[in-house]
């Protein structure tokens, strides 16, 4: 049980860590000095928005926590095995929802029309910087992610 427990905190702590940014302004270290395609256009629209969190990690300590909690239920093995059933299907269930309220962020969807015509929309998490309708702003794509910030043309 204390081996199961101190494996499920090893997994939660180790995969807590591994969050990419959703920042404009965060950048991770596969994507510096690579050739990035930048765009121009113009903000005709701003939306706050909830970008949802990851689920994964707190399913899989929950199932793993739950498991070992129902597994104790009884001396008698079927019985322990069904509460082992039972306390990892609650536990994944209570530990994804937990994981993915904890990590949600603050969002802003900017919708975008191109120089080259074309109206975009770009989701991505609250940064310093701060838009506003009519503003002219860069469209960055690298390796399929695309990010837009403060243009620095007037």
């Amino acid at each position: 049980m204390k081996k199961i427990i101190s494996l499920a905190t090893f997994i939660c702590l180790f995969t807590s860590c591994a969050n990419s940014s959703l920042k404009p302004d965060t950048y991770d270290r596969d994507s510096v000095q690579k050739v990035s395609n930048v765009l121009y256009g113009e903000i005709v629209s701003l939306k706050k928005v909830t970008i949802e969190g990851e689920t994964k990690s707190g399913t899989i300590v929950g199932g793993l926590v739950g498991a070992a909690a129902g597994s104790q239920v009884s001396d008698s093995k079927p019985e322990s095995e069904i509460g082992a059933v039972i306390g990892g299907a609650i536990g994944a269930t209570l530990g994804g929802n937990v994981s993915q309220s904890i990590q949600s962020v603050e969002g802003i969807q900017l919708t975008i029309n191109m120089d080259d015509g074309r109206t975009i929309s770009v989701v991505q998490e609250t940064s310093q910087y701060n838009f506003s309708i009519g503003d002219l702003v860069e469209v960055i794509s690298t390796k399929g992610k695309t990010r837009v910030s403060p243009s620095g043309i007037k």
